[in-house]
């Protein structure tokens, strides 16, 4: 009954082809297909539309189309969290969250398109709403930002606010902008009529082409390398986030000089924006998604040298202008980095010290310290919330507290004589990824590192004060945790009106191992070990999210007996 997905398909894509299908309003489509939608609106505004589902979307849409988690997900936005994206700081439990990753390289409302590709098939790939998206690999041409009929940007539906799925005729017709002009006439008479098929484009160059098939690439989970090393997804974009605001800030037109003229004006105007707007808000911040394909393909074009140098040597000397035009600036501000707030990956720091800039100031500040009697095997992977709170924060701004806390126990581990940050999550026994991230990226938020050190020495002052606990050796004992037997649950459950199932069983031991080990949630045997396909990411996260925080006391105290209980047949406390 309805179409199957096309492979890189959008959600609303498909959603619309649904509704095409059916002979019905895309509106009464989503209510159809199952999704969780949002109450008290003239329009249906399902919940995170295109960006994650729900796990009542999930479960609405499994039922009424047989797809299957992964069909669904590979729709969503959510598809590129890890390496174009970074979604750690949404919650499908809270539609606030979404500020949290508001200012990540996506379009939330709205998409980009390649008019050819409309000509040839309905389907809107889903890439065309990330923001490195820029020319059509196909077609070579620069992709549409804005209908140039009524000069709202595509998909969006109105220039002020974003519309939700229509749900009434009459509709327009397949192809149609659909958008509401500025000042049109109201009613679905006004909507605009531009066939998105006819709209012209402008071609691109090869060697430009090749960069976003590149960038599409890694983003898709290809293997990414900066100056010859291999690297995450994430670590290279994060690289090119941070060349992109170096660019607005330090390229001139000797950078530009190679670009055709529509790339280098469509940059230019970003410089003379920020320059005249240097308090305009989150779209005119340095860090800021391109705001046109345009400017999408110059960031892409004047990174590339050093992202695609072979070498440290190689990249410090495609980076060199720059750093030094930067110097100047920070000289005329009076010291201040205007980048101090961009997250830098380590490569790049190694770079910009091959020209003359000085290494970490958070490494260097460590130099002058002693290392305490604190071995890592008495170090959590996440430091205690309470000293976090009470001394880090402060060091760590716009820093998730699971990320804080993690990058707080590799400082620990530092002090406990690791020679860097690489060291330190070794000799923890920590997840490489996120040990990378933290070291490349959390460390360059950090403003003054004497007093980050200072802080740090007395979180660790505090843990021997308490009296140190051995966390590796809980870690070994519990790594095979994967439930806890019905036999032991339900003595504790029933009593308390709890039916006790498989999840709870999972959930129930995540629960001990993240309080016995301090350790993060998500790493738990229970969940790492999978779910045998029964169960998504996102309805596995809300059904912790549920255990935890209605967890009641006897059982939780019952559940701490049992774990210790563990731990003692396991030979440790």
């Amino acid at each position: 009954m309805v179409p199957k997905p096309v492979s890189g398909e959008a959600f609303a894509s498909w959603v619309d082809r649904v509704a095409t299908k059916l002979g019905i309003p895309p509106g009464q489509a989503a209510h159809a297909l199952g999704l969780e939608c949002r109450k008290g609106t003239s329009t249906t505004r399902p919940k995170f539309f295109g960006i994650a589902l729900t796990p009542v979307s999930v479960g609405g849409l499994r039922e009424a189309t047989g797809l299957t988690a992964r069909e669904l997900h590979q729709m969503q936005l959510a598809r590129y969290d890890r390496t174009a994206l970074d979604l750690a700081g949404l919650d499908l439990a809270q539609e606030a969250s979404l500020r949290a990753v508001a200012h990540e390289w996506m379009l939330l409302t709205w998409s980009r398109a390649c008019p050819s590709c409309l000509a040839e098939s309905p389907v809107w790939p889903l890439w065309w709403r990330l923001g490195i998206a820029a020319v059509c690999p196909v077609h070579r041409c620069l992709l549409i930002d804005v209908c140039p009929a009524c000069g709202v940007r595509l998909l969006r539906g109105s220039e002020r606010l974003p519309r939700g799925l229509l749900t009434r005729p009459p509709l327009p017709e397949p192809g149609e902008c659909a958008n509401r002009p500025p000042h049109g006439p109201k009613g679905r008479a006004g909507l605009c009529r531009q066939p998105l098929a006819a709209i012209p484009t402008t071609a691109v160059p090869e060697a430009l082409v090749a960069l976003q098939r590149r960038a599409l690439a890694i983003a898709e989970g290809s293997p990414a390398s900066l100056v010859g090393e291999a690297v995450r997804g994430a670590d290279w974009f994060a690289a090119l986030r941070y060349l992109t605001a170096l660019a607005r800030l330090a390229a001139d037109a000797d950078d530009f000089a190679h670009l055709p003229g529509f790339v280098a004006e469509a940059f230019g105007q970003d410089q003379q924006r920020r320059a005249s707007r240097p308090r305009g808000g989150g779209g005119s911040q340095l860090g800021a998604m391109p705001a046109t394909a345009a400017q999408a393909l110059a960031a892409l074009a004047l990174a590339s040298p050093v992202l695609e140098a072979p070498h440290v040597e190689s990249g410090a000397r495609q980076l060199a202008p720059w750093a030094q035009r930067l110097t100047a600036l920070r000289r005329a501000l009076g010291g201040t980095d205007p980048l101090r707030h961009m997250p830098c990956p380590a490569v790049l720091d190694r770079m910009a010290a091959a020209v003359g800039r000085r290494p970490s100031r958070v490494a260097g500040a460590l130099t002058a310290t002693e290392p305490l009697a604190l071995e890592p095997r008495h170090i959590p992977h996440l430091a205690d919330r309470d000293d976090y709170q009470s001394l880090m924060t402060a060091h760590l701004p716009g820093t998730a507290e699971a990320s804080g806390r993690r990058l707080t126990a590799l400082a620990l581990a530092r002090l406990a004589g690791a020679a860097s940050w690489t060291e330190a999550a070794t000799v923890l026994g920590m997840d490489e990824r996120k040990a990378a991230r933290a070291a490349d990226t959390l460390v360059q938020r950090i403003t003054d590192p004497d007093a980050f050190w200072t802080a740090a020495r007395t979180a660790a002052e505090r843990m021997q004060e308490r009296g140190l606990t051995n966390y590796a050796a809980r870690r070994a004992a519990l790594c095979d945790l994967r439930e806890i037997p019905h036999r032991d649950l339900a003595p504790v459950f029933h009593p308390l009106g709890r039916d006790v199932t498989w999840q709870s069983q999972r959930h129930a031991a995540a629960w001990v191992w993240q309080h016995f080990t301090n350790g993060d949630v998500r790493e738990a045997p229970a969940y790492v070990l999978g779910w045998e396909n029964r169960a998504t990411t996102e309805s596995i996260r809300e059904g912790w999210r549920r255990f935890h925080t209605r967890l009641p006391a006897p059982a939780a105290d019952a559940l701490t007996i049992w774990g210790r209980a563990r731990l003692t047949r396991k030979g440790t406390t």
